[in-house]
Formats: C-alpha cells, sequence, structure tokens
C-alpha cells in the first residue's frame, strides 16, 4: 500500500514538474504584452489570482495597445515605448478632406458623392480605381465622377486624388508659387526618362544643361510622393514594448527587465479563507494555489532568462553599445548558448519578437545576431557594419566622380582587408537603395 502511494507521489511530481517546465518554457517565447494577455486570461480562470496592473499598462490599455513588428527600429526615445505611424492631425486623410468639402462650392449632393469616391483614396492618398468603375459602382456618370475627382484634387493635402506618382507629383508642382513649366513638361511627358536619370538626353531634348536637369530633378525629390502617409489610417495606433532595457550607468552598462507594464500577482486572501471553510474544496483550493505559484515561478525564470541572455549580449556587443550601430559584431545565437552554458532552443525562445531600450534607441533581439564575411586578420565583419561601410563612403566621394562598384571593392579589401566580390558589393548597394555610380553623377 505504501509503495502505490510512493509511486502515485512519485508520478504526480513528475507530472507537475512537466507542466511546470513547460509553461516556463511557454512564458520565455512571450513577448511582455503577450505575457501580460496570458495572465489576464489565468486570472479569468483563478479565482485566487488576483491581478494588480501597473499605471502604465492601464494607460496603454485605453489607447488601444497593438502588437507591431516596426519598419525601423533604432529612434531615439526617452519612454519605454515607441509610437509608429501614430499621426500628428489625429484624424484620417478622409476625415479631413470631409472638413474641406463642408467649405467647397459643391452642391449637398455633390458633396456626399464625394465622401463616397475619397473612400477609394489609399494611404498614400491615391485613387487609383478607373473613374467608370467608381461611377458604375455609385450609380452615376463617369463625367460627374471626373468632376469630383478635379476638385478633390484640388484640396489640401496638395498630391491628393492623384491616380498615379506622375499625376501626384504634377499636382504639387503645379501649385507652387514659381512653376517651373520645364519641369512640368518633363514629368508629363518624359517622365521614364525622368525615373531613369536620363540626365543627358533630357537635357538634350529641352534645350537645357545638365546642371539645370539636376536642379530640377533636386526640387521634385522633395515633394511628398506619399501625401496622404502623414494623417492616421482607420488602423489602431501601433506601440512596441520593450521587453528589455540597457541603461548606461558611470562607465558601464546595466540590464533590467522592463516590468513598468506586468502585473503583480497576488492571492485573493478573502477568497482563500472562504473556500478553506467549506472542506469539500480543498483540493481545488490546494490546485489553484499551485498554479499560482507555477505562474510566479514561471516569471522569474523568464526573468532571469532574458537579464542573462541580454547580458551575454552586451558582453559580446560591447563596441555596439560603447561606440554605436556601426560597432556591431558578428553574433550567433550559438555563441550565446555556450557562453551560457545553455540549449540554443532557449535563447532562441528568449530572443524571439523580444526588444532592447538601449541609448541608441530601440532594437529587435535579433538585430544583434546577423550574418558575417571572413577577413583577412582572421576575424569576422558584420554583413551590417559592411553595408555602413559602403553607405559612408557612397557619402564621402566625389559626386563628380562617384565610385564605381569595382572601387569600393577595391578600397574595402586594400583599406579595410575585407575578402568581398563586386558582385556583393552592388547587392549589398541596392539594398541600401543607393543609385548606381552613373546615376548618382552630379554635373555641378
Amino acid at each position: 500500500m505504501k509503495q502505490s502511494v510512493g509511486l502515485y507521489q512519485e508520478q504526480s511530481l513528475r507530472l507537475a514538474m512537466t507542466q511546470e517546465l513547460k509553461q516556463a518554457i511557454t512564458l520565455l517565447q512571450y513577448s511582455t504584452l503577450e505575457m501580460v494577455d496570458f495572465l489576464k486570461e489565468q486570472s479569468l480562470e483563478n479565482p485566487l489570482m488576483d491581478l494588480k496592473m501597473p499605471t502604465t499598462h492601464r494607460e496603454l490599455a485605453s489607447s488601444r495597445v497593438q502588437r507591431l513588428k516596426p519598419r525601423k527600429i533604432g529612434t531615439t526615445t526617452t519612454q519605454t515605448f515607441s509610437i509608429e505611424n501614430f499621426s500628428k492631425h489625429g484624424e484620417t486623410l478622409q476625415q479631413y478632406i470631409e472638413q474641406q468639402l463642408v467649405d467647397s462650392p459643391l452642391s449637398t449632393e455633390e458633396r456626399q458623392l464625394a465622401k463616397l469616391v475619397i473612400q477609394y483614396m489609399d494611404p498614400n492618398g491615391y485613387i487609383q480605381e478607373e473613374p467608370t468603375t467608381i461611377a458604375e459602382q455609385l450609380k452615376t456618370s463617369t463625367k460627374t465622377i471626373e468632376d469630383l475627382l478635379n476638385n478633390i484634387k484640388q484640396l489640401e493635402p496638395a498630391g491628393i486624388g492623384a491616380c498615379n506618382l506622375k499625376e501626384c507629383l504634377l499636382l504639387q508642382l503645379r501649385r507652387q508659387p514659381n512653376r517651373n513649366e520645364v519641369a512640368e513638361a518633363i514629368l508629363e511627358n518624359d517622365f521614364n526618362l525622368f525615373a531613369e536619370k536620363a540626365w543627358k538626353t533630357l537635357a538634350k531634348e529641352y534645350a537645357i544643361s545638365l546642371k539645370q536637369i539636376q536642379e530640377i530633378h533636386d526640387d521634385i525629390v522633395k515633394l511628398n510622393p506619399r501625401p496622404g502617409n502623414k494623417y492616421e489610417t482607420v488602423e489602431k495606433p501601433k506601440y512596441i514594448i520593450p521587453d528589455l532595457i540597457v541603461q548606461k550607468h558611470q562607465n558601464q552598462f546595466i540590464v533590467s527587465l522592463n516590468e513598468e507594464i506586468i502585473p503583480q500577482i497576488n492571492i485573493n486572501k478573502q477568497y482563500e479563507a472562504t473556500l478553506k471553510s467549506k472542506n469539500e474544496l480543498e483540493s481545488y483550493l490546494q490546485e489553484k494555489i499551485q498554479q499560482c505559484q507555477w505562474i510566479v515561478k514561471s516569471m522569474e525564470h523568464r526573468k532571469y532568462t532574458l537579464v542573462k541572455v541580454m547580458e551575454e549580449i552586451l558582453q559580446a556587443q560591447q563596441s555596439f553599445f560603447f561606440n554605436g550601430p556601426s560597432f556591431l559584431k558578428p553574433l550567433t545565437l550559438k555563441d550565446i548558448a555556450i557562453r551560457l552554458d545553455i540549449h540554443e532552443s532557449t535563447v532562441s525562445r528568449a530572443t524571439k519578437e523580444k526588444y532592447v531600450q538601449t541609448p541608441y534607441g530601440l532594437f529587435e533581439l535579433k538585430y544583434f545576431f546577423g550574418q558575417s564575411l571572413t577577413g583577412r586578420y582572421e576575424e569576422e565583419t558584420s554583413t551590417k557594419q559592411v553595408q555602413q561601410l559602403v553607405e559612408e563612403l557612397v557619402k564621402k566621394e566625389d559626386k563628380q566622380k562617384p565610385l564605381s562598384d569595382q572601387q569600393l571593392t577595391n578600397i574595402l579589401q586594400k583599406q579595410y582587408h575585407i575578402t568581398i566580390s563586386r558582385r556583393t558589393v552592388a547587392k549589398y548597394r541596392d539594398l541600401l537603395n543607393i543609385p548606381s555610380s552613373s546615376m548618382r553623377k552630379r554635373y555641378d
């Protein structure tokens, strides 16, 4: 009998440890926001679990928090969250246009129809649907839609209502106080040549100098190709919550977990006392208390692992934290796993969709793990660092004699001792949206 009881206890303990381990693994791969959602769900299922929500979390919750992978991470901010694509105007483009329609010379019926037409506008401010299609769908004539579109194109911001980039830029050029007829003609009749930077062909065709062509180009690139993008879309504002924070104290960096929005877990003592008075609910009570304890332990395990992983990243990337992003070194998940004597999959879970706030801005943890190239000095040079070098070399080049891909390759090999092919340099240049040398040439 004693043997069977002992076996039962051993099996129960083994089961409990398995569940606890599974929970710890699950919590480790959660982002901060995902973990908060998990805790809320658990508190609904467990009457003994009380969550005390921090003030920061309540503020964010009331502001419609949503998870986002940003297009570009690295903007410095003193807050522990950053807002992406948040409208300065606090209104949608359609709402802004509707306000202008109130003061327009259109009739009431035309204004109502115009409100329907602007619903075809994309976030950039373009209406790419054919007028005939819009007319069919709104049960009106194509002429009516074309007239309404012409009225919409006169509203602010300049360029809205265009059907494509060419028209968008033309609408803005025609609003300028000192109109440039040659610039308008080039966009109207030779937009493709202009886009290809065929300066010599255009200079000959319009009987102007190469310098004048480039001045026209410089003016046009100052225009807004997406006039609607500074207005709020119908989507909710999106926030990124850093899971970790790295701060500089004197001459060293300190890693901490961002606990500003993590709720505190407490046992509801009043409810516990009520359940204790009912003997038949004792096992239920113990189960729920144990669940709370497991979650607290799992959260502590998550905190410990995240901080340790970030501390090792900090040690491996000291040059980044002391000197800036251009000094990022090659690093792998395996490197961190070996340093901490843990499995690589644990590092993967700990870095999955996690963000860290640094003195240089907000970065996803995977940013610190990059591919590499092997150099002559038997050390590895980060791909990101090579791209940074290419970008810096192009910035410093003689604009009248820009560096070709082969020249960039030669400089990287001779001055920086990086073994790299011309094709790879061209690839990096494309990734950086840097035009070819012929496109970068200036005729000043």
